[in-house]
Order: structure tokens, then C-alpha cells, then sequence
């Protein structure tokens, strides 16, 4: 049964909690929010919607966003979201009005600092907004991605298993780095070191190319190693077949995909599977739902 992961919004600024505190909103008739800013930090992950962002001293004055666009305010950044006034397409005839979609992640200074002391790469958006950048952005793949994650922390909220405080923390910072991560390799080129192990470059290559066609063959061609040696090192480092990891990488894929809003039928396709029967029994046995199903169950009300 699906959880009803929406908030009700309001526009308190004051955290409740002393480590995190994650909505989900959507809205049709948005309520009007006065310049503000905070004592804690604020990363705003947009969906949908004909919005403006004002973020005060930056030289333009309203940002429109765009689906993926990830927006982050450190404490004393004054800002608010403007609602865009668009001209009706078809005059004379009721519009169904976009809904207001956006999750907004608040994480207090102390747990930042907690998780920065862990490792300094959480720190990477904060670091980039302090010297003025604001907004990134991410591709439909990768943006469904961060979704996926954001949503097992909503399911976690709503719960009151065994581990319940602890899964918390596991699952907010790895929200948090995760969304650091697609953005920094988003806007910096990453290349695979000359000194990689052999078997880190076969994974590179594989999880790079996963749209395309991929088999033995190529992968002995381009890495210049032979076709033994890929399947013993899958076998005895990952325990599974290189079809297995290749069919599990694109699996994934597929629902990132699906989740971020992208058909079914053309999620399949871009990640090689050709027969949808195919798709769907591995699917159902990778994820225990049909493709369908999972959407359904995980995909946040409207």
C-alpha cells in the first residue's frame, strides 16, 4: 500500500529537529513566503512548477527553475520562491494549473559539521554556495536517482521499525552525499585514473555505457584484456557473471528512470531491453513488483 509521503505546507522557518527534517510538498494554490533566511541549511529540490527563486545581492534578480534544478541556501542567505504569473494558453478555457512540486531538505550546522569531520565531501555544495553559486542542475537520470533516495528518508520518517534512529542518519547523509556526488561529477570531468586495477576500469566502462551495447566481446576489445579474465574477476571479486552485473546496473536504470517520470516503455528501450516480457520477469524478480507496480508504490502523490 502506497504511504502518503506529502506534507501540508506551511511557512515555519524554524527547525523541530536537531539533526535533519525532510517534506515533500505539493501544491496547486501556493501561499506567498516573505524573504527569509535561516539558522540552519536549506538544499531545495525542485520538480515541478512555474516558479521563480529571489535570492537576495544576486545579480539576477528572479531565477526561473527548471525540473532538477537543486537550489542551496546556507544559514543568513536571504531568499524566497516566487510564483510565476504565465499567461493562460487558450483564453476563455479553465487550466488545470501545475502542481507546485519540491522536496526541501533541512539539515542543522551541528550534523553538518558531524558529517564534514566524516569526510570533507560533504561539504562540496555548501563550500559552492558560500562563494555564490546557488544553483545546480541535474539530467532526468540522475535527478530520478536523488528522488529514489529522498523518498526511502520520507518511507523511514513514516515508520516505527527496530533501528529506526539510526536508519536515519544512514539514509539522510546518504541523501546528502549522493546529491553532492551527481552534482560535483555533473560539472566536473571525471576521468578514470591511468592507476585504476583493471577491474575498477571493466565496472567504469560498464556503468558509462549501460545504454549501449555491451557483451564480452566489447569489453575485451576496449580494455584490451581477454574474455577469461573478465569473467574469473567478476566471478571471484562481485560473485556474479558480468551479464548478471550488467543486467542488475541497467535494472536500476530503468527505475531511476521511471521514477523521475520517464514511461515505462521508453525506459526499457534506452537501457537495452528489447522484449518488454524480458524487462518485466527481470524486473519482478530484481525488485519483487512488477515495473507498474513499483512506480505506483513509490512514486509520490501528485
Amino acid at each position: 500500500m502506497r504511504r502518503e509521503l506529502r506534507s501540508d505546507f506551511t511557512t515555519r522557518q524554524t527547525m523541530l529537529s536537531d539533526l535533519f527534517e525532510l517534506y515533500y510538498y505539493s501544491d496547486v494554490t501556493i501561499k506567498p513566503v516573505e524573504m527569509h533566511s535561516h539558522d540552519y541549511y536549506e538544499f531545495y529540490i525542485f520538480l515541478e512548477g512555474d516558479i521563480a527563486m529571489e535570492i537576495e545581492n544576486v545579480a539576477e534578480p528572479n531565477i526561473k527553475l527548471v525540473p532538477g534544478d537543486i537550489v542551496v541556501f546556507p544559514p543568513g542567505v536571504r531568499h524566497h520562491a516566487i510564483a510565476r504569473r504565465s499567461a493562460p494558453k487558450n483564453k476563455g478555457k479553465e487550466q488545470n494549473p501545475t502542481p507546485y512540486r519540491r522536496f526541501v531538505f533541512w539539515i542543522n550546522d551541528k550534523y553538518l559539521k558531524e558529517l564534514v569531520s566524516i569526510s570533507p565531501d560533504y561539504a562540496y555544495l555548501i563550500e559552492e554556495a558560500q562563494k555564490g553559486k546557488f544553483i545546480h542542475h541535474l539530467e532526468s537520470a540522475l535527478f530520478g536517482q536523488v528522488q529514489s533516495k529522498a523518498i526511502t528518508v520520507l518511507e523511514e520518517i513514516s515508520t516505527v521499525h527496530y533501528g529506526h534512529d539510526a536508519f536515519l542518519r544512514i539514509y539522510s547523509s546518504e541523501l546528502l552525499l549522493t546529491l553532492t556526488r551527481y552534482v560535483y561529477e555533473s560539472e566536473h570531468k571525471i576521468s578514470v585514473p591511468e592507476n585504476t586495477d583493471m577491474m575498477g576500469q571493466l565496472i567504469t566502462y560498464i556503468d558509462e555505457h549501460l545504454t549501449d551495447t555491451l557483451s564480452l566481446d566489447i569489453l575485451a576489445e576496449k580494455l584490451f584484456v581477454s574474455k577469461s579474465y573478465i569473467v574469473h574477476e567478476f566471478k571471484n571479486r562481485l560473485g556474479l557473471s558480468v551479464h548478471q552485473y550488467i543486467v542488475k546496473k541497467r535494472l536500476a536504470g530503468c527505475r531511476d528512470q521511471m521514477l523521475s517520470g520517464i514511461p515505462i516503455s521508453q525506459a526499457y528501450i534506452t537501457y537495452g531491453f528489447n522484449d518488454y516480457s524480458n524487462f518485466y520477469k527481470a524486473f519482478r524478480k530484481e525488485y519483487g513488483y512488477s515495473p507498474r507496480e513499483y512506480v505506483d508504490i513509490h512514486t509520490m502523490p501528485g
